[in-house]
């Protein structure tokens, strides 16, 4: 069952990739809305944005000095890299984190591309506590709201420090891939954590219409292609 489901998952890189391409301008088309309604709604969305605020300043001027704070940012990678090996069957069997030379997952199984580009476009922190907002239903508090702000620039510093041209898992996976891939995955992602807070007006069907339209992209395609 590992091998299959692995097998599928290597199968479907390409298709994936195309699949990202065509649905990231509907994606910002739809985030571009979620933007302008959270303006719209500052006092209900305020506890994300001054929590974004507290990380940045705490990230300028205390964290980017701190060995914890590399340290905890090379943990959540390699955790996020534990987490796909898993859900794709796979025993993890080692983990390695240092605060100055970076970390390592080990896992006994079968290799895929999710496993080892997951960390560049899922905010694994994030959707932890998108998680609890979730548990706590109505009466979820705005320091998780705040949390989710810190957690959202986190995540984007992180990413940012991450992506280069010596990172060996975008090596490994290939740059034309991680071109076509990983901008519309990230956008997507985003995307998806705005719509899922509960209770707040949005819904999830503004990534349905992001769907569609590249379901109507691919057709346009396919039709000047036969």
């Amino acid at each position: 069952m590992a091998r299959l489901l692995n097998q599928l998952i290597n199968l479907s890189k390409w298709p994936i990739a195309l699949l990202m391409l065509l649905m990231l301008l509907p994606s910002l088309e739809q985030f571009k809305k979620v933007i302008l309604y959270m303006f719209q709604h500052d006092n209900q969305y305020r506890p994300i944005t001054y929590g974004a605020l507290a990380y940045l300043l705490a990230s300028w001027f205390i964290l980017s000095k701190s060995r914890m704070g590399a340290w905890f940012s090379t943990l959540e990678h390699e955790l996020t890299h534990a987490l796909f090996a898993v859900l794709s069957l796979n025993r993890v069997t080692g983990l390695n984190v240092t605060s100055h030379a970076g970390g390592n997952m080990s896992y006994q199984g079968y290799p895929n591309w999710l496993i080892t580009i997951s960390p560049y476009f899922v905010p694994t922190l994030s959707l932890l506590i998108l998680g609890l907002i979730w548990l706590a239903k109505t009466s979820y508090s705005p320091l998780l709201l705040g949390l989710l702000g810190a957690s959202i620039v986190y995540h984007l510093q992180s990413t940012w420090r991450e992506t280069h041209h010596q990172q060996t898992d975008l090596k490994q996976v290939g740059w034309t891939f991680c071109w076509l891939f990983l901008p519309g995955a990230n956008v997507i992602m985003w995307l998806f954590i705005l719509l899922a807070l509960p209770n707040d007006g949005l819904s999830l069907s503004l990534l349905e219409k992001s769907w569609n339209t590249a379901m109507q992209h691919l057709q346009t395609l396919v039709s000047a292609w036969v």
